[in-house]
């Protein structure tokens, strides 16, 4: 698997054939045992953050050739944004990732079996032609976002952050509202098929409710959605 060297000052990605790679496995294996992990490491990457600040959004980028030369690409994420100081990748530290997305949960989890999906999408892997592996972006803990983005996700959050906390608004607007009316509301955004940010805030705004308006107010005064992100060309920053 090729690696290219990331752009991102302060974020180093490791390829399994780099000494940075095998150096930092120890630490993040945990209890998943090494003999599990093997046919996973050639298809993963490790990440470090060697900046003073937490990533609180990581988007490792696999483009892959398949047998039929078809291209694929795919990011994974690692998405903390909505309580920044719960980031695990902390200055120094280490993150592993593996074009696998099951393998990554086994490290991080500490898991000891990988699942039945997850042997088989490895399997598919080893079919591959080709396999490289880039950072395609970054947050860190103020909300300063750098990378290339190939999938768009900065643009992405924005929109799911305005959607969320435009539900938000609507319900905290509804408080002289029965319950039942602002049931209605939530139940009708839960099965919006057209929106992920307004389905996910109604379903936590209805656990709320399940316990009465006032915990749905509360639940609605201190919502959490992701925190903003800023470019360093932006004229004005959050």
């Amino acid at each position: 698997m090729k690696v290219a060297p990331s752009a991102i000052p302060g974020i180093v990605i490791h390829g399994p054939d780099s000494p940075g790679f095998e150096d930092a496995l120890p630490s993040l294996l945990g209890r998943a045992p090494r003999e599990l992990l093997n046919p996973a490491l050639p298809y993963s990457v490790v990440v470090e953050n060697t900046s003073d600040r937490l990533v609180s959004l990581l988007g490792v980028r696999f483009d892959m050739v398949g047998p039929r030369a078809k291209q694929i690409s795919v990011v994974h994420y690692a998405d903390t944004l909505r309580n920044p100081s719960k980031s695990d990748i902390r200055p120094g530290t280490n993150r592993f990732v593996c074009a696998e997305p099951a393998y990554t949960a086994l490290v991080i989890r500490g898991e000891v079996a990988a699942n039945t999906r997850g042997r088989m999408n490895l399997d598919n892997l080893r079919r591959m032609l080709s396999i490289r592996a880039s950072i395609d972006c970054a947050a860190f803990d103020d909300g300063h976002f750098q990378g290339p983005d190939t999938h768009g996700s900065f643009a992405r959050f924005a929109l799911e952050r305005e959607s969320e906390l435009e539900l938000v608004r609507q319900v905290l607007a509804m408080e002289q509202e029965t319950v039942d009316r602002i049931e209605q509301v939530l139940v009708a955004a839960v099965q919006d098929n057209e929106d992920r940010a307004r389905r996910y805030a109604a379903r936590k705004l209805l656990e709320a409710l399940a316990a009465g308006p006032g915990e749905l107010l509360a639940r609605a005064r201190n919502y959490h959605c992701r925190i903003p992100l800023w470019r360093s060309t932006d004229a004005t920053r959050p």
